[in-house]
C-alpha cells in the first residue's frame, strides 16, 4: 500500500482497491485479445491464396440490367360474401371468372337444420297458444283424467318402494346367515388341516429314526452305491483270476498227458504236481467269489433300504410342505370371509339405506302430484295469464329467427361482380361469418350481413370484385425507381403460385416517396397482361424490372472488370502469364459487363482471388481496416468493429 492511499479512509481504500483490480482484469482482457487478433493477422496474411487462378472466358450473349423489389397483387373492389352460420355446402351456383348480379344466388348449405328449427319453432307458437288458450279455460276432462292417473302412478310408486324395503330387510338377513356359514366352513378347515400337520409330523419323525434327514438318506445311498460298485469290481477281478487259473490248469494237464504218452517221469511228476496246485488256488477263488457274492447281495439290499428310507423322507417333506400350504390357504380363506362379511354388511346397509329413501321419495312424490293437481286446478292468476300471453309473444319470435335462418342457407350476392374465388365445394363444411369488402387502395374494410370486416384474402366462401385488369404495387428504393419508365416491361411471380409467370408493364411511377424506418421508396405500378385462375389480390409478388439490355454483345463476368467506360481494364491470361489490358466498358448487367472494346472472343479473362489480413490499431479493438485483395488491385474498407476502451476508468 502506498503512503498516499494508507492515508484515505477505509471505505475510499476499499474502492480504489476495487478499481484496480478491474483495471487489472481489464487490461489482462485486453492483453488475450490483442493477443488473438495478431495471431488471426499473422495467421490470414501467411495463408495468401496460392491456389489455382480463377478465369473466365470471353463471349458473346445479351446483357441485361434489371431492378426488383417486391409488392402485393390488388385489385380496386372485391367483396368477401360468406354464409351467415356454418353448415355442409349442398348447392354451388357461380364458379370463378363468372360475372354476378346483385342477389343472384351464389350456393346453398343444408338447411335440414334450419328446417328443423323453423318445425320446432310453430310447434312452440301452437304450444304456447294452447297453453294460453288452458290458463283461460282451465283444465279440460282428457287433463284431469291424466291427473287422476298421476295420482295413481305416484301411489304405485309408493307401494313399490315399500316393497322393496322389505325385500332389501329379507337379503340382510340372507346375506348375514350366508356370511356367517362361509367364515365357519373355512375355519373348520383350518382345524382339519391342523390335526393333519401333526399327523404327518409325527410320521416323519418316526421315518427319521435312522437317518435324521432325506440329505442323510441320500448321502448313504451315495456311499451305499460306491461300497456297490467296490465289491462289485472285485468279484469281477476274482472272476478273472478264477479263468486265469482254470486256463493254466487246462494247460498242466494237457502237459501232464503229455508225459505219461512219453512216458516221462519226472514231467509226470512235475505237471502232476502243477494240476493239483491249480486246483487249490481254484478251490480257494470259489470260496473267494462266494464271500463276493455275499458281499454284493449285502451291499445291494443296502442301497435298497437307504434309498427307500430317503424316499420316505422326502415324501414326508412333501406332504408337511402341503400341508402348509394349506394352512396358509385356509388363513387366506378364513381372511376373505370376514372381508366378504364386513362388505355385505357394508353393502346391505346402504341397500337398507337407498330403499329407505326411495320410499321417502316415492311418499314426497305423491304428495307432490297431489298438490300439483290442486294448483292447476285453480283458478288463473293475472302472474300466470302474463306468463302465457309472454310465451306465445317470445315463441313467435322464435319462429321469425328460425325462418330468417332458413332463407339464409341460401347465400345470394349482395353486389354485382366477376367472381375471383370460390372456397368450397359440394359435401365440404364452409364456415360462417358473413360477408366482408375490402379496398385495394385503401386497405379499409367494412363488414355487411353480421360478417366482421377484414383486407383482402379472407377466406370467405366467394370472393366477387369488379377488377379490369390485376395490378402490383412494388417499392423500389429511389436508385432503382429512378431507372424505372412507363411502359417498360417486367416480369411477376407469385409465391402462393411458384409454377406461374406473368408479364406486366409499368403503368405508374410515383413521384412522391415513402419513408419506413429511414428507408426512402417509390412505389411503382404494374398492371398484369395475363392472369390465371387462383390469382387472387393481396398475394405476395415479386417484380423483376429490365432497365436496359444489349444483344449479341461480348460480355465478361462484373468482377472481372476494374474501373468504368474508357478506364476500365481486365487481366488477361496469355502464354500463361497475367496481363492488364485497358478495355472499353459497357452496360454493367446483373452478373456480365458488355465490353465495347478491347477484348476478342474465346479470350481468358482473370477473375479475382480474395484474401483477407486484419489488423488492429493502438488503443482501440476491433477498429482499423480489412482489406480485401484481387489480382487486378486493392480496395479498402474502412469500419470499426468495436469502441476502443479509452478514458480510463472512472472512480
Amino acid at each position: 500500500m502506498s503512503a498516499i492511499t494508507s492515508k484515505l479512509p477505509a471505505g475510499l481504500r476499499r474502492d480504489a482497491a476495487r478499481r484496480n483490480r478491474l483495471l487489472n482484469i481489464l487490461l489482462a482482457l485486453l492483453l488475450v485479445i490483442a493477443g488473438v487478433v495478431a495471431y488471426l493477422a499473422v495467421g490470414q496474411s501467411s495463408s495468401t491464396s496460392s491456389g489455382a487462378v480463377r478465369t473466365a472466358t470471353v463471349s458473346k450473349g445479351v446483357v441485361l440490367s434489371s431492378v426488383s423489389a417486391s409488392g402485393t397483387v390488388q385489385a380496386p373492389q372485391e367483396v368477401t360474401a360468406n354464409f351467415t352460420t356454418s353448415g355442409t355446402l349442398v348447392q354451388v351456383d357461380v364458379k370463378p371468372g363468372e360475372t354476378v348480379q346483385a342477389g343472384q344466388p351464389l350456393g346453398s348449405i343444408d338447411p335440414t337444420s334450419a328446417q328443423q328449427q323453423v318445425s320446432q319453432a310453430e310447434s312452440g307458437v301452437e304450444t304456447a297458444n294452447a297453453q294460453l288458450q288452458l290458463t283461460l279455460t282451465g283444465e279440460t276432462p282428457q287433463q284431469r283424467a291424466q291427473d287422476a292417473l298421476s295420482v295413481a302412478q305416484a301411489r304405485q310408486s309408493l307401494a313399490n318402494a315399500r316393497t322393496a324395503l322389505t325385500a332389501a330387510r329379507r337379503s340382510v338377513a340372507l346375506d348375514k346367515l350366508t356370511t356367517a356359514s362361509s367364515l365357519g366352513q373355512a375355519q373348520r378347515q383350518l382345524r382339519t388341516d391342523q390335526g393333519q400337520l401333526q399327523v404327518d409330523l409325527a410320521k416323519q419323525k418316526a421315518d427319521s429314526s435312522t437317518y435324521a434327514t432325506s440329505d442323510a438318506a441320500a448321502g448313504a445311498v451315495t456311499a451305499d452305491k460306491s461300497k456297490l460298485a467296490a465289491d462289485q469290481a472285485k468279484q469281477q477281478q476274482d472272476q478273472q483270476s478264477q479263468l486265469v487259473w482254470q486256463q493254466q490248469q487246462s494247460s498242466d494237464q494237457s502237459s501232464l498227458s503229455t508225459a505219461k504218452a512219453n512216458n516221462d517221469l519226472a514231467g509226470i511228476t512235475n505237471y502232476t504236481n502243477a494240476v493239483n496246485y491249480d486246483q487249490g488256488q481254484l478251490n480257494m477263488l470259489a470260496r473267494t467269489l462266494q464271500t463276493d457274492g455275499f458281499a454284493v447281495a449285502a451291499d445291494q439290499n443296502q442301497v435298497s433300504a437307504d434309498q427307500t428310507a430317503q424316499s420316505t423322507l422326502q415324501a414326508d417333506a412333501s406332504a408337511l410342505k402341503s400341508d402348509e400350504q394349506k394352512l396358509a390357504q385356509d388363513h387366506v380363506s378364513i381372511t376373505n370371509a370376514k372381508n366378504n362379511q364386513t362388505a355385505t354388511r357394508f353393502k346391505d346397509a346402504q341397500s337398507l339405506q337407498s330403499s329407505r329413501q326411495q320410499l321417502a321419495s316415492a311418499q314426497l312424490g305423491l304428495e307432490s302430484t297431489l298438490l300439483g293437481i290442486k294448483v292447476k286446478q285453480a283458478p288463473p292468476t293475472p302472474a300466470s295469464l302474463a306468463q302465457a300471453h309472454a310465451s306465445v309473444t317470445q315463441a313467435k319470435i322464435a319462429l321469425a329467427n328460425a325462418k330468417l335462418a332458413l332463407a339464409n342457407t341460401t347465400l345470394r350476392a349482395p353486389i354485382g361482380g366477376v367472381v375471383a374465388d370460390v372456397n368450397g365445394t359440394v359435401g365440404t363444411q364452409t364456415s360462417g361469418g358473413g360477408t366482408t369488402s375490402s379496398s385495394s387502395s385503401s386497405s379499409s374494410s367494412g363488414s355487411s350481413g353480421g360478417g366482421t370486416g377484414s383486407t383482402g384474402g379472407s377466406s370467405g366462401f366467394v370472393t366477387l370484385t369488379n377488377v379490369s385488369g390485376m395490378q402490383v404495387v412494388a417499392g423500389f428504393s429511389e436508385i432503382d425507381a429512378a431507372k424505372i419508365r412507363v411502359g417498360q416491361a417486367a416480369t411477376v411471380t407469385v409465391d402462393a403460385l411458384p409454377n406461374e409467370t406473368f408479364a406486366a408493364h409499368v403503368i405508374a411511377v410515383a413521384t412522391t416517396a415513402t419513408t419506413s424506418s429511414s428507408v426512402v421508396t417509390y412505389p411503382v405500378t404494374f398492371v398484369l397482361d395475363n392472369t390465371v385462375q387462383g390469382l387472387k389480390p393481396g398475394m405476395t409478388a415479386n417484380v423483376d424490372v429490365v432497365v436496359a439490355e444489349l444483344d449479341n454483345v461480348l460480355h465478361v463476368p462484373t468482377a472481372a472488370v476494374r474501373g468504368s467506360g474508357r478506364s476500365a481494364t481486365v487481366t488477361v491470361l496469355r502464354n500463361g502469364k497475367q496481363v492488364s489490358v485497358p478495355v472499353v466498358a459497357g452496360l454493367q448487367g446483373d452478373s456480365s459487363t458488355a465490353i465495347l472494346g478491347g477484348l476478342t472472343n474465346g479470350e481468358t479473362v482473370v477473375l479475382p482471388s480474395v484474401s483477407v489480413a486484419t489488423s488492429s490499431s493502438s488503443g482501440t479493438f476491433g477498429s482499423g481496416s480489412t482489406t480485401t485483395t484481387t489480382s487486378g488491385g486493392t480496395t479498402r474498407f474502412r469500419g470499426g468493429g468495436f469502441g476502443g476502451f479509452g478514458g480510463g476508468l472512472g472512480p
